[in-house]
């Protein structure tokens, strides 16, 4: 009898022969990548949140920080007043609630501030020298990152400490001094030099930094108030926010009367309504947001409410009048907002018929601020009171960079420290390009590593591809039990309101860990060796040579897809061949 050779389909995908012993079928193979989490793609500063906090319930704490400061300088000042869209981006939000993010950041922040740990020298030296202009949030942020590639580094600072917002604009009862102070003197360490008191205005002065440095970036902040029509210029009676919260900052003495009216919807409008509170006055924000929609954060706003501020949102000045004494009198009226205007644009029309009147003896605007350009407009693109930059935070003029509230009206600290290390990098490109550099090594930025090792300490990584962020319904949630989330506590409000003690109490390191385990982890490995257990054909081998820590044995895989199924956090993906 002839023998029966075997016949090979012409759909077979993989090239291999009759050596292969689990079907001719496949299609598609198992591929590791790590992939971005909701979370990173969410954060302004572009951290690598999973990372960290993987680390950190390892309890590898110096290793999650210096995580964590690879993009952030500061996690103990934004563990604290961070407005954390990244919980907003959490896939476990739609389980069982989002990660505490910014309570873990602040732990971790806090212990790297009492065991006095150092951010990492520069490992060399480069001849460029940088100035930026502004010690704010975005001008540290971009100081911190060139300094650390080993640029020379100068600060102009126009106040007399560097720090910006941090410093002066935002309570101690949110933000303590000490904190700020160390986590600013930590960064200085780097070799950043600061010239505090030296403001930069003029075209001369512009011009002046141009001749001396390498490239330029301007940082300027936005410090300048809006006003209102209704009241009149120069009336003692109005104050600035700002102003305000600089002078208690400082420790000047500030009496605002017995009665304040603070108007404005955001952070700032909560932060002076508070800061009049503590100095003892009864307290009135007018809003014209209503309170689901108000732009401060919600958390602020119920503290504001349990510390006796009254809220009238949805509501307008239509005018205002001495009343012949220590008051003005405003007239006041109930608004619903205009749908029908471009986003950003915040058009009221007025309820009949709900007219009211406010008494006050100071009246503090707080609706929003405005960079002061200077000589700017004379050098650079502007669009209105903004520096107009490109997608590389290039200005018009070559080797001027800007970043932070000069460039965009949205005011979150997080997002100026994205804007300085953004700034950063693309002031290396363009120094790079000087000298002819090759793209590709511009930016000292790690190569990608995958997956987290917990038995060793991993560095950060990039993403180096543009891959989809992993979707809520990617992640297995059989291997996630329902856990309560951890969240900060709260000084009781009748003693919080008697002075300027910090707010929110730290989570302990019992808590820390307890949270840190509801991480999903999304899109990074941590070995858990679900694929290799559940492959029924043995076609996962464990291979810690490779980064991965797992080699597909191609010859066994039939392309089933269950390694994909049983990963928890989507670090597994089934690539389709090429046939």
């Amino acid at each position: 009898m002839a023998e029966v050779k075997k016949q090979i389909p012409t759909i077979w995908t993989t090239g291999w022969t009759d050596i292969m012993n689990t079907g001719t079928w496949r299609s598609a193979i198992p591929v590791y990548q790590r992939r971005p989490s909701p979370c990173h793609e969410a954060c302004p500063v572009g951290g690598d949140i999973p990372v960290w906090i993987q680390q950190a319930k390892a309890k590898q704490y110096e290793q999650a920080w210096l995580t964590l400061v690879e993009n952030n300088p500061f996690p103990a000042v934004t563990g604290r007043i961070c407005h954390h869209p990244c919980e907003g981006g959490c896939n476990r939000g739609e389980y069982d609630g989002a990660v505490s993010v910014n309570s873990l950041e602040q732990f971790i922040g806090d212990l790297a501030l009492e065991n006095g740990w150092e951010l990492p020298q520069p490992t060399a030296k480069n001849n460029k020298k940088v100035a930026v202009v502004g010690g704010g949030p975005a001008g540290l942020s971009c100081a911190y990152q060139l300094a650390g590639q080993g640029y020379g580094v100068t600060i102009f600072e126009a106040r007399p400490e560097p720090g910006g917002i941090l410093r002066y604009g935002i309570p101690e009862y949110r933000l303590p001094k000490e904190v700020l102070q160390k986590e600013i003197q930590r960064l200085l360490k780097l070799g950043i030099t600061v010239c505090t008191n030296t403001a930069v205005k003029t075209a001369e002065d512009f011009a002046g930094l141009e001749t001396e440095y390498a490239a330029v970036f301007l940082a300027l902040g936005a410090h300048r108030a809006k006003g209102l029509p209704v009241f009149e210029e120069n009336n003692p009676k109005v104050l600035d926010c700002l102003d305000v919260l600089s002078r208690v900052n400082q420790g000047a003495k500030v009496d605002l009367g017995e009665q304040v009216v603070v108007i404005g919807g955001g952070s700032s409008a909560m932060d002076v309504a508070r800061t009049a509170r503590r100095l003892g006055s009864q307290v009135k924000v007018v809003a014209l947001e209503t309170r689901d929609i108000m732009p401060a954060q919600q958390d602020e706003v119920r503290e504001a409410l349990e510390e006796g501020v009254m809220l009238y949102d949805g509501a307008m000045t239509k005018s205002a009048a001495s009343s012949g004494g220590e008051t003005m009198i405003l007239n006041c009226i109930k608004v619903v907002l205009d749908q029908n205007v471009p986003p950003g644009i915040l058009k009221p029309i007025p309820i009949a018929g709900t007219e009211f009147k406010l008494e006050a003896n100071t009246v503090i605007l707080a609706i929003g601020l405005e960079p002061e350009l200077y000589d700017l407009p004379k050098l650079v693109g502007v669009d209105g009171t903004m520096v107009k930059v490109d997608a590389n935070l290039a200005t018009g003029r070559r080797g001027v960079f800007a970043g932070g509230d000069v460039t965009t009206p949205y005011r979150f600290v997080s997002a100026a420290i994205g804007a300085g290390k953004k700034g950063a990098r693309e002031i290396i490109r363009y120094l790079n390009s000087l000298n002819g550099a090759a793209m590709t090594e511009q930016v000292n930025v790690p190569e990608p590593v995958s997956p987290v090792d917990l038995t060793e300490e991993v560095p950060p990584v990039a993403f180096t591809e543009v891959i989809s962020p992993v979707a809520f319904t990617e992640v297995n949630l059989f291997y996630f039990p329902v856990l309560p989330r951890v969240d900060k506590g709260s000084v009781p409000a009748d003693l919080r309101i008697q002075d300027f003690r910090e707010v929110k109490t730290v989570i302990s390191e019992a808590q820390a860990l307890e949270e840190s385990e509801r991480c999903f982890s999304c899109g990074n490995c941590i070995r858990c060796n679900n694929c290799f257990y559940f492959c029924p054909d043995q076609a996962i081998a464990q291979d810690q040579s490779l980064a991965e820590g797992y080699s597909i044995r191609d010859r066994y895989c039939k392309g089933c897809g269950l390694c994909v199924e049983e990963c928890p956090r989507g670090a597994v993906l089934l690539k389709e061949e090429q046939r």
